[in-house]
């Protein structure tokens, strides 16, 4: 039995119909919604700074390059460039293995300066990202205490602290030793034996002295 042209025009969307439904699926599948690896980011960390720290460190001394939340099995190259003033050559380039998503580089170190770190990977969604950081050392190490000054004056006023010196009390002269003391004396009684034998001599000779009579005879 020949269809009719109705029948026809039916069948004919029934097969279109049956083979829309065996193509979305397909579709469907070829389609991610997000290129693998793009939902990771890169930091940089100060070398004391614990690796699974989400914010960066814009200020440094010792560093490292830090991976974080990547698909597992993703690899990133990166590089570091100088900045203006400090110039525009590219100074550290290296690549991070992620098996888990997440990895770090050893300790980094720069002179100071102003730099930018930039990373690329497979699958990544538009330009290359970036990050500008400074390195400073200047202040490390400055909390040790100053060695003591060789004239014993505090460091930085370069005048003594500490007051005049007195001057020394007259000195007493010592007493003589009891040596001299006993020298003197046996001359002192020198000097009075004559004195005591002449008045010796005039008793035995009858000498009187003279008394004074009552005035006027």
């Amino acid at each position: 039995m020949t269809p009719t042209p109705i029948g026809r025009r039916l069948l004919l969307l029934r097969a279109a119909a049956l083979a829309g439904a065996a193509v979305l699926p397909l579709a469907a599948f070829a389609a991610p919604a997000h290129a693998a690896g793009d939902n990771g980011d890169v930091k940089i960390h100060d070398s004391g700074t614990p690796a699974d720290q989400q914010a960066d460190d814009p200020k440094v001394c010792k560093f490292y390059v830090d991976g974080l939340n990547f698909d597992a099995g993703q690899s990133v190259t990166w590089h570091i460039d100088q900045q203006p003033p400090t110039g525009t050559a590219q100074v550290l380039n290296g690549a991070l293995l992620l098996p888990t998503g997440n990895a770090r580089t050893a300790d980094l170190s720069l002179p100071d300066g102003h730099y930018k770190l930039g990373w690329n990977f497979v699958g990544e969604d538009g330009d290359a990202k970036q990050k500008v950081f400074t390195v400073d050392c200047s202040g490390v190490g400055s909390s040790q205490s100053p060695s003591p000054s060789p004239s014993g004056s505090p460091v930085g006023t370069g005048t003594s602290s500490s007051p005049p010196p007195r001057a020394a009390p007259p000195r007493r002269p010592a007493p003589p030793p009891p040596a001299r003391a006993a020298a003197r004396a046996p001359a002192a009684r020198a000097r009075a034996v004559p004195a005591t034998a002449a008045r010796g001599r005039r008793r035995r000779a009858g000498w009187r002295p003279a008394r004074a009579g009552p005035p006027g005879t």
